[in-house]
């Protein structure tokens, strides 16, 4: 006989956990991407290093600058299990430790959820999803990851150490023991106790509703036995190879940030504050750590009647945390996962239910399908997003999967194997996103400038590093002559990162290139004792030509010409017009519809030929294919100004700064545009585009000849003085500036 209930009660329970089962292949899927972390190969090095010695390094011994200073290193545990992880088994070997964490760290999650929620794997499949989405950004091989995993096992202990009695709370000090030498963050251990503490002190001192009150109390015997765990943390956390200064070392950091670290995280991506101002209501910007913030305040309410203070304290100082870098945002998400469910199983413990979405069972059945179908569909999708991604590698002619091994396109890989068999000299100046790479290729033979490791260089340091990077004379100079630099290392920026010091390097003819692909340029004092070596390898940029690729190999699937983009994009910043149109013309000849490559010869009529119809088509062409291209617009208003469209110009100009009002380079072409015609505005827009700007010398410049065509001469040689200060090698600014009052004028 057919039995109904039973049929949907195995749908029913295969239905449910075959979600789970669904949820954890979605996260091996995302745990497996290619590596492309910068840090990690100064991790494997000093591993490798620790193991060989068999002595941790007390003092820094990968660079040159900082040789025999102090270096904390808590992550020596990492580095020795990531080396060892990379010697059996490579890049796929510490992919394989990703996912072992990152699987852990779910499973701590799940049983969190299903400890209460027993009959509801759809609501634990969509907030673990939602996490998983919200903290896949930092699913690299860094040492985070144990942290993260260190905090969900912390709280998992601490939740069920009353029904464990003791046992669970003697586990924290050797869990701690490990987490100070696997991570700066082991700090978060003993916070989390203390909050904990905090939160039975207010249950017994602060007025708050009843049942509050009792919500996970514990009795006065656990309370100090929760007080003695927090000073046994304390106290492991200082067994490290440097004992208490270990200890105090994020009172150090700490110290260090709030006495001029600001730079750092100006400059650092993944030090940002998360969420501004301005893209706080960005639907499309840190979407799910909005969403998890919103369930997390939601599920507050939910439990409404046995809210646990302590709870609430461990969501308020994670998402103080959360906003204070872009890296802290997967602590709050992990923790608020674990508030959501806390909350949620203690209002079911209640007799509390979810709101039923229809009173006919028949369409709660069909609604029920609809769910778990689109909870099925949308995250396949996306899974189908990150197995379809691949890069086509031009020096094999292969197509590399973003899953598993390592994404050499990311590191300046032929470079560095440049550096050792050049035998170049031994005190190069690299740039801040080489050197841990450099640290991990060409340690012991070479030594570094500056690497990942801000906290041993320092704010002042760091500071100096990146006026250098600008393009300061003065600071340029006194790297040379007190750092004793012979040649540059410079991996090709993206952006404009260090292109005031290629600049200025090159335009003073005292450095050659004796290298230069598309992941970095490599430069050397003229000198005689780098003669053979310049002879040798020296390479004219201006009249750099690109080799055409093997087109047969490439076959005819699409291909994306990212070498010859990066290179373009080089040159075009260096402002070698023709050579860039040279790589862009083969870029084109492998991917017609590159926009980017039309800019830049759309570039080079504009500044070269001055065929300004031609300039008109490539501007043209560009924006067919990518019409968000703010660069391109700014081209095209400056290409309609030179063909006469004055109307044109200022239409299309005022619409880039309306839409980009950070983007300074629109505000530089409208005070170019406008120079001639309304002198005001074209005042209004140079300031603009400097102050956006203020290193950029061709915008400080304009903004001094507006100066003085205004009759404010003094104001017009303060700003002149500024673009020396990023272009020391402009001599005719240098003739100019002569004649302009130093003192009070008008």
């Amino acid at each position: 006989m057919f039995d109904r209930q039973r049929l949907t009660t195995s749908l029913h329970f295969i239905v449910h956990r075959g979600l789970i089962v669904f949820f954890f292949a979605l996260l091996v899927l995302y745990a497996s991407k290619e590596i492309v972390d910068l840090d990690l190969w100064l991790h494997l090095k000093a591993g490798e290093t620790i193991l060989k010695a068999r002595t941790i390094p007390l003092v820094d011994i990968f660079s040159f600058t900082k040789a025999g200073t102090p270096w904390i290193n808590h992550e020596w545990l990492f580095q020795v299990v990531a080396f060892l992880s990379h010697e059996a088994g490579g890049p796929d070997g510490l992919i394989l430790m990703q996912n072992i964490v990152l699987i852990g760290l779910f499973l701590l999650l799940f049983f969190i959820g299903n400890d209460g929620v027993r009959e509801n794997f759809l609501f634990i499949f969509v907030i673990l999803y939602t996490t998983l989405l919200a903290t896949a950004y930092r699913f690299s091989i860094r040492p985070d990851l144990f942290s993260l995993f260190f905090v969900i096992l912390y709280l998992f202990l601490l939740r069920g150490w009353s029904t464990y009695k003791a046992r669970a709370l003697w586990m924290l000090p050797l869990l701690q023991i490990l987490w100070t030498n696997m991570h700066g963050f082991f700090f978060l251990g003993p916070l989390i106790v203390l909050i904990f503490l905090l939160g039975e002190l207010a249950k017994r001192w602060v007025p708050m509703p009843a049942a509050w009150k009792e919500s996970g109390r514990c009795d006065n015997r656990q309370v100090g036995a929760l007080l003695l765990t927090f000073f046994c943390l304390i106290l492991a956390s200082a067994v490290n190879p440097q004992g208490l200064t270990g200890a105090a070392y994020p009172l150090l950091v700490g110290r260090d940030l709030a006495q001029g670290g600001g730079i750092i995280f100006e400059h650092i991506q993944e030090l940002m504050a998360p969420l501004t101002f301005k893209n706080i209501l960005n639907p499309q910007h840190m979407i799910y750590f909005k969403v998890l913030i919103i369930i997390a305040l939601f599920s507050f309410r939910f439990n409404a009647r046995r809210v646990n203070i302590t709870e609430a304290l461990l969501g308020l100082a994670f998402l103080g945390l959360g906003l204070t870098a872009i890296r802290n945002v997967a602590y709050f998400c992990v923790v608020a996962t674990y508030i959501i469910f806390q909350n949620v199983n203690r209002a079911f413990e209640d007799g509390k239910t979810w709101p039923q979405p229809a009173p006919v069972k028949k369409v709660r059945g069909i609604l029920t399908v609809a769910v778990v179908a689109g909870l099925v569909f949308f995250p396949l999708k996306g899974a189908e997003r990150q197995i379809n991604t691949a890069t086509f590698d031009y020096d094999t002619y292969e197509l590399k999967s973003s899953f598993m091994g390592q994404a050499n396109r990311r590191y300046p890989e032929k470079a560095a194997a440049f550096l050792l068999s050049a035998s170049l000299p031994a005190r190069l100046f690299n740039d801040f996103n080489s050197g841990a790479y450099l640290v991990g290729k060409t340690f012991p033979q070479r030594r570094v400038y500056i690497d990942g490791r801000t906290e041993l260089y320092g704010a002042d340091f760091f500071k100096d590093y990146v006026e250098i990077g600008a393009g300061n004379g003065v600071s340029i100079e006194r790297l040379i002559t007190e750092r004793r630099i012979d040649g540059f290392f410079l991996t090709a920026p993206s952006n404009q990162l260090h292109i005031g010091l290629l600049r200025t390097l090159l335009r003073s003819g005292a450095w050659r290139v004796v290298y230069f692909d598309e992941r970095a340029v490599i430069l050397l004092k003229d000198a005689p004792e780098n003669a053979a070596l310049i002879d040798r390898y020296g390479i004219d940029l201006e009249a750099w030509t690109p080799e055409e690729p093997d087109y047969l190999r490439l076959g005819i699937a699409f291909r994306f010409p990212w070498p010859y983009l990066n290179r373009a994009r080089l040159l075009n910043h260096l402002e070698y017009y023709a050579a860039s149109a040279r790589e862009a013309r083969v870029a084109l000849s492998i991917a017609p519809q590159t926009a980017e490559a039309m800019r830049y010869l759309a570039d080079y009529e504009y500044f070269i030929t001055w065929d300004h119809l031609e300039a008109f088509k490539w501007v043209r062409n560009g924006l067919v294919f990518n019409p968000g291209d703010m660069t391109l617009r700014t081209r095209l208003a400056l290409v309609y100004d030179a063909l006469g469209e004055n109307e044109k110009a200022l239409k299309v100009i005022n619409a880039v700064t309306e839409k980009c009002p950070k983007f300074a380079k629109g505000f530089y072409a409208k005070a170019l545009i406008l120079q001639e015609k309304d002198r005001d505005e074209a005042l209004a827009a140079a300031r603009t585009a400097a102050t956006l700007a203020e290193k950029h010398p061709r915008y400080q410049e304009l903004l001094g000849d507006l100066l003085l065509a205004d009759g404010q001469p003094v104001a017009a040689r303060k700003a002149w003085e500024e673009t020396l200060r990023y272009d020391s090698t402009n001599t005719g600014l240098r003739k100019k500036i002569r004649y302009l009052p130093a003192g009070p004028g008008p």
